[in-house]
């Protein structure tokens, strides 16, 4: 068994037969920007990476996080290593920092708070299907579909 950081699941089905823990590293980072002949302006913004994908999410604080006592076999290793994920941070940052504020600077960030933790996906069943439910949004997933177990049933060129 291994100790570890979750994200506080906000939907879980009524009952589950496992679940799997998805790696991301969360930063809460501020944003100077300078300007000129106005006022200077400071952004707080919130990442989470998703260290699977690479993909970058904003928040609007830092999830309350609890400490899990799990088997290792249900958690996935990132892909993602901790300096690409700072960097796909900041890039969002300033990417999302660049829409609110005209400078002539990119701003200084710094760092003010950093945790690595899991998001949790159950997987269960439900009128006799298997489904996995993302634990911050509630939306649910045929389990089938995602591992095309029946084959795909989109052909053709716009078809993923």
């Amino acid at each position: 068994m291994t100790m570890v950081k979750v994200m506080r699941p906000i939907f879980r089905p009524d009952t589950h037969l496992a679940y799997v823990l998805y790696p991301y590293q969360i930063f809460h980072l501020r944003l100077y920007y300078k300007r000129l002949k106005m006022k200077d302006r400071v952004f707080d913004y919130f990442a989470y990476i998703d260290l699977y994908r690479l993909g970058a999410e904003r928040g609007d604080r830092i999830i309350e996080l609890l400490e899990w006592d799990t088997d290792e076999k249900t958690i996935m290793k990132p892909l993602v290593e901790y300096e690409e994920a700072k960097k796909k941070a900041f890039e969002s940052a300033i990417t999302w920092g660049n829409s609110r504020v005209v400078s002539w600077w990119l701003p200084r960030i710094e760092i003010i708070e950093e945790h690595f933790a899991y998001k949790v996906f159950w997987i269960y069943e439900k009128d006799g299907e298997k489904l996995v439910m993302d634990s911050l949004n509630g939306k649910e997933y045929n389990l089938d579909a995602m591992a095309e177990k029946n084959g795909r049933k989109c052909r053709g060129p716009f078809c993923r």
